[in-house]
């Protein structure tokens, strides 16, 4: 019986299954689940669960793969950096600006897109948040 080697594919959902029990545990303790109906925890909690369950089911499915070690793409470096970029960006400059800036910089550079595609995109995520749910544009710390 080969033993279960440990690569860096297991790395993803070990991370996704401890940020799913903190979600877990923050919600539960400081806001609870169903206080007579759902409170403001309540769908972070079901998705937090749902996302421990996915990332136990896939370090079992890595632990168990025979495959060699993991080759890792460009591209998809490219999406972790733009996430990451965006969350970075959301304490930064807020969430929509962030959007917009990863948005022009992916269908610029990346995707080669014309100007008309960008701008066009950029009106979609503006008229939705902004005019429609009346997001805030900007950044404002909380008080």
């Amino acid at each position: 019986m080969e033993k279960a080697r440990f690569n860096s594919r297991a790395m993803i959902p070990i991370v996704t299954a401890i940020v799913a029990a903190v979600f877990i545990g923050v919600g539960l303790k400081d806001f609870g689940f169903w206080e007579g109906q759902p409170t403001a925890a309540f769908f972070p909690i079901i998705i937090a669960v749902v996302l421990l369950a996915t990332s136990l089911l896939c370090l079992v499915q890595v632990l168990r793969g025979k495959e060699d070690a993991p080759i890792y793409n460009r591209n998809e470096f490219m999406v972790i950096l733009g996430g990451g970029g965006i969350i970075i960006g959301c304490y930064v400059i807020g969430l929509i600006l962030s959007c917009l800036l990863y948005l022009f910089l992916w269908l610029k550079f990346v995707e080669h897109a014309t100007w008309k595609a960008i701008i066009f995109m950029a009106a979609l995520i503006l008229g939705v948040f902004v005019f429609w749910m009346q997001v805030c544009l900007l950044y404002t710390s909380p008080s």
